[in-house]
């Protein structure tokens, strides 16, 4: 049996390496691939700080057993996700060693240090055109150079597939996507650096009076990664004093922190941020032989760093999955949808709330109550950091003894201060 992956990124790879059990597969690419850590067009969200969730980093172990510490042995920084220091509106969260691993790495690392992995037939260079069908089912792949044969087709080519227009083709109607946008940008610039900078530094943004912040990251080579975010179209911009003048607006003192700190490289922009859910599973006449899986069919804003542990979980699947034909097909879909759903639903209600102002209720009443638990209480930030790594569900925050701990917290907290540069929370 031949797989053919469309998309040699992360969730293509990943999909590789379980189909590599049962089926012979090839990746294609259409970049040019190298076995060193670079940049590539066609992850335009590589240059800015990736967040390899803590559930990723073990799924990620699971399926390349020793990658964690192949990671480390390149330069990536490995933390405890206790130890994040992070300003929300009300304050600094409160941080406590919690035992989970946290990765702090680029994602051109990432990508090689698993592409090195593969085992699967990697062809760059590849532009595909559409899909090959005979008799209602997809046969194979169509590319400038001609057609590909396949007795399934995966589709993991992210954000730009075209998966939706070459079922259009074949007559095969989607629906349209739900789509949900922040109006978010970003811009990062990476510096060296300093000596006392924590792994993980950053100010969220925080829905409706607070949309600027900023994520920096120590990764491989021993620099920072800085990564200025603004929401409702209130983006950094590129220029270097107009980026520094934005560092220097935030509530951080990461201006101060910075100041010794060597600029390595121009600021890269990056605003192309709005989650997109397909609802594939939907398609009573979806064909076989297909399957699409990652950001082809659920995209979510990158600032919640959900894509490659919901990547890895749908990889997973294909283990458990042997009937690719139109109802097996079918069936897939149905699983992916389910793995991508907590997800989605956490980072698109958080999105909402920048253009929904209505948004408010009992939701807004927990949030607000969240916010300022987890800058006061250990106990509810340890249990906040374990749901946003995705090592326990959502579920988890919704039972009594949370209920009991949060209505201690019915006043906001203290308007948090500047803290001094290299200074760490009390």
């Amino acid at each position: 049996m031949k797989a053919v992956v469309i998309g040699g990124g992360i969730a293509g790879l990943l999909a590789a390496r379980v189909l590599g059990e049962s089926h012979d597969v090839v990746v294609l690419e259409r970049d040019k691939l190298t076995n060193e850590p670079e940049h590539r067009a066609g992850v335009p969200q590589g240059r800015h700080t990736h967040g390899l969730l803590v559930r990723g980093g073990e799924l990620l172990e699971e399926l390349f057993p020793g990658l964690r510490d192949e990671l480390v042995a390149e330069g990536a920084v490995l933390a405890d996700a206790g130890d994040m220091q992070i300003l929300n509106p009300l304050g600094w969260l409160a941080t406590t060693h919690m035992g989970l691993p946290l990765l702090s790495l680029s994602r051109p690392l990432l990508e090689t240090c698993i592409r090195r992995r593969a085992t699967a037939e990697i062809v760059d260079g590849v532009h595909i055109t559409g899909l090959s069908f005979r008799d209602g089912n997809v046969d194979g792949v169509l590319t400038r150079d001609g057609r590909i044969d396949a007795d399934l087709v995966v589709d993991a080519s992210g954000r730009s597939s075209k998966l939706a227009a070459w079922l259009t083709e074949a007559g095969i109607t989607t629906p349209e996507p739900e789509v949900v946008d922040s109006g978010t940008g970003y811009a990062t610039r990476i510096y060296t650096a300093p000596e006392d900078f924590p792994v993980v530094y950053a100010e969220s943004l925080s829905a409706p009076n607070l949309p600027r912040g900023v994520a920096a990251m120590r990764v491989e080579g021993d620099r920072i990664m800085v990564t200025a975010q603004g929401a409702i179209g209130d983006h950094p911009p590129r220029d270097l004093d107009g980026y520094q003048e934005f560092l220097d607006s935030l509530r951080v003192p990461i201006s101060k922190m910075l100041a010794d700190a060597e600029p390595l490289t121009p600021v890269y922009l990056f605003a192309r941020t709005a989650s997109r859910r397909n609802a594939f599973e939907d398609l009573a006449n979806w064909p076989g032989g297909l399957v699409a899986v990652g950001d082809a069919v659920c995209a979510f804003n990158p600032v919640y760093g959900q894509g490659i542990t919901v990547a890895a979980m749908e990889a997973l699947l294909f283990r458990r999955h042997k009937d690719f034909s139109a109802k097996g097909c079918r069936a897939f879909q149905r699983k992916i949808a389910k793995a991508s759903k907590a997800s989605w639903a956490m980072s698109s209600n958080a999105d909402r709330s920048w253009v929904e102002t209505r948004r408010g209720g009992l939701l807004g009443w927990y949030l607000k109550k969240w916010q300022a638990g987890i800058v006061q209480d250990p106990d509810l930030f340890r249990r906040f950091v374990r749901v946003v790594h995705m090592v326990a569900t959502p579920a988890s925050l919704l039972n009594p003894v949370v209920f009991r701990r949060l209505a201690k917290y019915s006043r906001p907290g203290r308007r948090p201060e500047r803290r001094p540069a290299g200074s760490t929370p009390r």
